[in-house]
């Protein structure tokens, strides 16, 4: 996977050389690696991993050590405008549109899998954990539990990558749309795990869960099939009615 990675990264920086000149290690800034982890009252711990020997025959023979990166490919900073700190080398500013609308798209599509993955993760605390009846079904219940987890977490740190690039290169409104996404927003919807609870009127859903498609969206084709839904179930209470009353 490295050696695969490592040839896309020198395609890239390769091609880069058209649209940016080449640039100094000092003209890079690195993003910072911030982790963020589920909160401590709902984290799963992960399962107890296996123990392996360290004296296990490994067949090394199909390894190629002339494939082998010498620099990690994960470790090089790209040349995309987000990391130049360089004046003299600062690109022009359609490369940076450019980049702050995939930014913009990378948030976006975190933000839904973060959604996903904390709906799923309450669901599967309401229905399999919940309904577990013996010891096979909890392990299968805790082990989707813990795979559902770790998708949001996968997902937190793209967005994360994300909001630090629109950091440096978005706009006040970028800004203001995208926010900081911190450990406590990493909580299940209680109002499916835990739907009848005290102080549920009290609650506040995390920022992310108010952001989606603009009323210009809304009043689209979904419009549209809600309409065609209720004239369906009022043809079909209409239906009803009328069978009820030949009866």
């Amino acid at each position: 996977m490295r050696s695969r990675l490592s040839k896309q990264v020198k395609d890239f920086l390769h091609t880069s050389t058209s649209f940016i000149p080449s640039l100094e290690e000092a003209d890079l800034r690195p993003f910072e690696d911030e982790v963020i982890d589920t909160p401590i009252e709902e984290s799963v711990e992960p399962e107890e991993p296996v123990e392996v020997s360290l004296d296990e025959d490994i067949n090394y023979e199909d390894e190629d050590d002339s494939e082998a990166p010498s620099v990690l490919p994960e470790a090089v900073v790209l040349p995309l405008p987000s990391n130049i700190v360089s004046l003299k080398a600062k690109p022009y500013n359609n490369l940076i549109t450019v980049e702050r609308e995939l930014r913009k798209g990378q948030a976006n599509d975190a933000l839904e899998g973060v959604r996903i993955g904390l709906a799923n993760k309450s669901l599967l605390l309401l229905t399999d954990v919940n309904r577990s009846t013996s010891t096979k079904q909890s392990t299968r219940a805790w082990s989707s539990v813990r795979n559902a987890q770790s998708q949001i977490l996968f997902h937190a740190g793209g967005y994360q990558r994300a909001w630090q690039a629109l950091q440096s290169i978005g706009t006040e409104e970028d800004l203001r749309f995208y926010q900081k996404l911190n450990q406590k927003d990493l909580v299940v919807v209680k109002d499916i795990s835990k739907a009848k609870r005290y102080g549920q009127g009290s609650d506040n859903l995390a920022w992310f869960w108010r952001i989606g498609p603009s009323k210009d969206a809304l009043t689209g084709g979904w419009m549209e099939e809600c309409k065609l839904n209720s004239y369906f179930r009022f043809f079909l209470f209409s239906l009803m009615n009328l069978f009820s009353l030949s009866c």
